[in-house]
C-alpha cells in the first residue's frame, strides 16, 4: 500500500514538471518549424486574480491629477451628461485638490490648478515646419470673430471613437466657453443610436439614411455631404389621405439648463438635388411658426429658422410628391463656434475620396467651416501587417480632397490612441500602434496639416490598461473605447494644446504688430530729423 506522503510528493513532482514549461513559456508558447506549441503562463495555471492585474497598471500621476479636476471643468462649463461605461452605482464626487473644494472656487483658480497640471502633459501640435501655417486659418478666424461677428466651424470627423458625441462634446464646451457660440451643430434626420446629451431626437418611420459608410448602398451621384450621408422619406404614406408624402423630425432640449449645447437660438436645415417642390416647415406649441415651398435644385441650399430658447420641444416637417437629400439639420447659434459630431463607424479615415467633391464644397462654403479635426485609426489596427505605406497614402489623399473642397480650413490629425490585447496574463498593445501613429504623422506632414500624437497623450505603450481599471474607468473593458470621462480628459488635452499653439500665434502677431509700429516711428523720427 502506498503510503499518502508519498503520493503527495509524486504529484508535487508531477505539478513541478508540468509547471516548468508554463515558468519559461514567452509569448503564449513555443515555436518550432513553424508551429506554435501553447502553454498557460504562471500567473494563468494558478489563475491570479483581476485585482492582482489590475494592480499592476497604474496612470501616470500628472495624468491622474488632471483626471481628478475633471470634475471641477465639468461643473464650470455645465457639462454633465451620462456615461455608459460607469457602473450604475457610480455617483460622481466632488474634486477636491489641496483641500480645496474646487467647485465652490472661482472659475480662474480651477484653470490656473489645470493649467499647472498640463505644464507636465503637455503634448505639442506638431507642423510640417517651424511656422503656424496649418492651423492659421482657424486661428485667424477666431482672432477676428472677437467679439462674435460670424460662425466659425469646426468639423470633427472619426470613427466609433467619437459617437455619441463623446470627446466632441467637451471640446464644444471648451471652445464655447471661451470664444462663444450655442448649440451642438449637424445632426442627420434620423439619429445615431448615441445621441448627444443636449437633445433628444425623434423621428417618422418612413425615413431612410444612406451613408458614404454603409459599402453596399451606393448614393445617388455619390453626393454624401460633409456628414458622409444623407435622409429621405420613402414613398410610404404616413396618411392615407391627401397625396404627398410627408416625414418628420422632432427636438427636445434636455441636460443642464446652463448647458452651452442645448441654448442654440436658431436651426438650419440642408437640402439638395430635389427634382420636385416641397414643402418645410418648423412648427412648436402645436403651430406652425414657419413654413416655406422650396423650389427643385440642383445644388446643396439650406432654410435657417429662429427657436426661441423657451421653446424646448420643435418638429421639422416636409411634404412633396419625393424626397429632397436632406443632408443634415444644425442646432446653432447665429454667431460663436460650432463643432459638429460626425462619427462615421467602421472607418479609417478613407471614405471622403468617395464623396461628390462638388457637393462636400458647396455644404463647407455654406458651413464658413474653418477647422477640420480628423480622429481615425482604431479601426485598423486589428489588421497587422509589416508595412502601412499604404495607410499614409491613403490619408494623404483624404486631406487633398477635403483641402481642396475648402481651401480656407485648416486640418488637424488627431493620432491612434492605445489598444490593448490580452496575452497570458496581461494587457499589452498592439504591436502595429506606433506603426500606424507614424503613418498617420507622414500624412499630415506631406499634406501641410497639423498632427497631435493622442498615443503618447494617453501614456505609449501599454497606457490603455491603467485607463481601463482606473477608478471610475477612462476606457470600457474592450480595451478600445474611452469612457465619457475619458473622452473628457482626452479633450482636455487636446483643447489645452491646441489653445496653447493659439496663444502663441495671438503672441507672435502682436509681436509683429508692435514691431511694425515700432518701424514706423523711427521712419517718422528718420523724416522729423532729416
Amino acid at each position: 500500500m502506498v503510503k499518502p506522503y508519498k503520493l503527495f510528493l509524486v504529484l508535487l513532482i508531477l505539478i513541478g514538471l508540468l509547471s516548468l514549461p508554463c515558468y519559461f513559456v514567452t509569448n503564449g508558447g513555443y515555436k518550432f518549424a513553424g508551429f506554435t506549441v501553447k502553454f498557460p503562463t504562471l500567473p494563468e495555471l494558478f489563475d491570479i486574480s483581476e485585482d492582482t492585474i489590475v494592480s499592476s497598471y497604474s496612470l501616470d500621476p500628472e495624468l491622474a491629477r488632471l483626471d481628478f479636476l475633471i470634475d471641477s471643468i465639468s461643473y464650470n462649463l455645465s457639462f454633465f451628461e451620462v456615461d455608459s461605461f460607469l457602473p450604475k452605482n457610480y455617483s460622481t464626487p466632488v474634486a477636491e485638490v489641496d483641500s480645496i473644494l474646487v467647485p465652490a472656487e472661482a472659475e480662474d483658480v480651477e484653470m490656473s490648478l489645470t493649467s499647472e497640471v498640463l505644464k507636465n502633459r503637455h503634448i505639442p501640435i506638431e507642423y510640417p515646419d517651424s511656422s503656424l501655417a496649418a492651423l492659421e486659418p482657424f486661428f485667424f478666424a477666431l482672432k477676428s470673430n472677437l467679439p462674435a461677428k460670424q460662425l466659425v466651424r469646426v468639423l470633427h470627423f472619426g470613427d466609433s471613437q467619437i459617437e455619441g458625441d463623446r470627446i466632441t462634446s467637451f471640446l464644444r464646451a471648451r471652445l464655447q466657453k471661451r470664444f462663444g457660440g450655442r448649440g451642438v451643430g449637424l445632426l442627420h434626420a434620423v439619429p445615431h443610436s448615441y445621441q448627444p446629451g443636449s437633445i433628444r431626437q425623434t423621428n417618422s418611420s418612413n425615413w431612410e439614411k444612406i451613408l458614404v459608410s454603409d459599402m453596399g448602398k451606393g448614393g445617388v451621384g455619390n453626393r454624401f455631404g460633409v456628414l458622409g450621408g444623407y435622409s429621405a422619406f420613402t414613398s410610404k404614406r404616413l396618411f392615407s389621405k391627401g397625396g404627398f408624402g410627408e416625414a418628420w423630425v422632432k427636438f427636445q432640449r434636455i441636460g443642464p439648463r446652463g448647458s452651452t449645447a442645448r441654448n442654440f437660438t436658431q436651426c438650419r436645415i440642408f437640402y439638395g438635388h430635389n427634382v420636385e417642390p416641397f414643402l418645410v416647415s418648423l412648427s412648436y406649441n402645436g403651430k406652425t411658426a414657419d413654413a416655406e415651398m422650396v423650389a427643385p435644385t440642383k445644388r446643396v441650399s439650406s432654410n435657417t429658422w429662429s427657436v426661441p430658447t423657451s421653446q424646448n420641444v420643435f418638429t421639422i416637417d416636409i411634404k412633396g410628391d419625393e424626397s429632397p437629400m436632406v443632408y443634415g439639420i444644425s442646432l446653432e447659434s447665429k454667431t460663436g463656434v460650432i463643432v459638429d459630431n460626425i462619427p462615421l463607424r467602421g472607418s479609417s479615415g478613407t471614405d471622403f475620396t468617395r464623396s461628390d467633391d462638388a457637393t462636400l464644397k458647396q455644404f463647407m462654403q455654406l458651413l464658413n467651416v474653418r477647422l477640420i479635426i480628423l480622429q481615425f485609426g482604431v479601426n485598423l489596427v486589428p489588421h497587422i501587417v509589416d508595412s502601412y505605406k499604404f495607410y499614409e497614402n491613403q490619408l494623404y489623399n483624404q486631406i487633398i480632397a477635403l483641402k481642396r473642397a475648402n481651401p480656407k480650413a485648416a486640418v488637424v490629425l488627431i493620432g491612434v490612441s492605445d489598444m490593448s490585447r490580452k496575452e497570458g496574463a496581461a494587457f499589452v498593445s498592439y504591436p502595429n500602434i506606433s506603426k500606424i501613429r507614424d503613418a498617420q504623422r507622414n500624412a499630415a506632414m506631406r499634406a501641410g496639416a497639423a498632427f497631435w500624437d493622442c498615443f503618447r497623450a494617453m501614456g505609449g505603450e501599454n497606457s490603455m490598461p491603467a485607463w481601463v481599471f482606473a477608478n471610475p474607468p477612462l476606457a470600457s473593458k474592450d480595451f478600445v473605447h474611452f469612457s465619457l470621462r475619458g473622452s473628457k480628459l482626452i479633450a482636455e488635452m487636446f483643447y489645452s494644446s491646441l489653445m496653447a499653439e493659439y496663444d502663441r500665434f495671438l503672441a507672435s502677431k502682436m509681436q509683429s504688430s508692435q514691431l511694425s509700429q515700432n518701424e514706423a516711428e523711427n521712419l517718422e523720427f528718420e523724416t522729423n530729423e532729416n
